[in-house]
């Protein structure tokens, strides 16, 4: 089980919290949290400016993007059922525009955003994720 932290600082409402729980549900198998333990998530909607802020500082890249993973690789503490998985920091403006570009719906596309940040937080490399990122989204589209 993932205990989600939702915060929302943008005007876009399209999206709640139950959106977001059912795709971090349908995301857990593939998240690597111990047994008997629970996950923490935290995932934050930012506009451009603040996404292109993150980016530009944690990356050195100077541009708006979708999502930002930043994990928290800590072994789960003796006595304690929590274990953190970290953060994603998503633009709702950036996913719209990827959607329209790509040709997808807008809730696909948000789909696959909180998939992809979710596998990177877990560990997962750009070459081992597509085939897990596929399975996770057919079994919510």
């Amino acid at each position: 089980m993932v205990d989600l932290v939702l915060k929302n600082r943008t005007t876009s409402r399209t999206w709640g919290p139950a959106f977001f729980r059912r795709v971090v549900v349908a995301a857990e198998p593939s998240l690597k949290i111990p047994k008997r333990h629970t996950g923490e998530l935290g995932i934050v909607l930012v506009g451009p400016t603040q996404i292109r802020t993150l980016n530009r500082t944690w990356r050195h890249k100077d541009k708006p993007t979708d999502v930002l993973s930043f994990a928290l690789p800590i072994r789960p503490i003796a006595g304690y059922t929590a274990v953190s998985l970290g953060d994603l920091f998503i633009c709702p403006a950036v996913v719209r525009e990827k959607a329209k570009a790509a040709g997808n719906t807008v809730r696909g596309q948000m789909t696959w955003t909180i998939v992809h940040g979710l596998l990177h937080l877990a560990g997962y490399s750009h070459s081992r994720m597509t085939s897990i990122e596929q399975r996770i989204i057919k079994r919510l589209l």
